[in-house]
């Protein structure tokens, strides 16, 4: 009987020790910090619920203004404006147009890469939905770049940015 409860009780120590490293190792949602956007500076920190970031890391698309109604691991949903550059006749002459958004991003992971914060998952797909029409470079149903889809989000023209990886800048 002591040698039952000798065994049962190492069992149960070995599961707990074995649980707790797994746990430790591997993040549970509720304690990730989920951050959008690829461009990671110390002027644009990783941040949960940003009201503006720069989503092409030029300044040429900026979305601001922006309050969220969703923001975890199963996603990010939000509205706000698009400042966005028209590069014609390029990006340094261009005009700068301001449009209503609809943005939804999901699929977070963290990013190995040594020069991202730790503990932080970047959604790596985000639509930014025009309700209010589509701003002059948009073409629904057509590719703009690898990873840059115009498509149709509930009814609204969009741009899809598909596997995002962040862009880090050792701070």
């Amino acid at each position: 009987m002591a040698r039952r409860l000798v065994l049962s009780t190492t069992i149960a120590v070995a599961a707990l020790t074995w649980t707790s490293g797994i746990a430790a190792a591997d993040p549970q949602p509720e304690q990730t910090v989920y951050a959008i956007g690829k461009c990671v500076t110390a002027q644009q920190p990783a941040q949960a619920r940003p009201e503006r970031f720069d989503y092409n890391c030029d300044n040429t698309g900026v979305l601001e203004g922006m309050t969220w109604t969703e923001w975890g691991y199963d996603g990010a949903r939000g509205t706000g404006d698009d400042s966005s550059v028209e590069c014609q006749p390029n990006c340094a002459q261009g005009r700068t147009l301001t449009n209503p958004v609809v943005v939804h991003a999901w699929n977070p992971r963290q990013e190995r890469n040594s020069d991202c914060p730790p503990g932080v998952a970047f959604y790596r797909d985000m639509t930014i939905a025009y309700p209010d029409g589509v701003p002059p470079w948009i073409t629904p149903d057509t590719n703009w770049d690898e990873g840059t889809d115009f498509v149709t989000v509930d009814g609204m023209p969009a741009v899809h940015f598909s596997n995002m990886n962040p862009w880090c800048r050792v701070f």
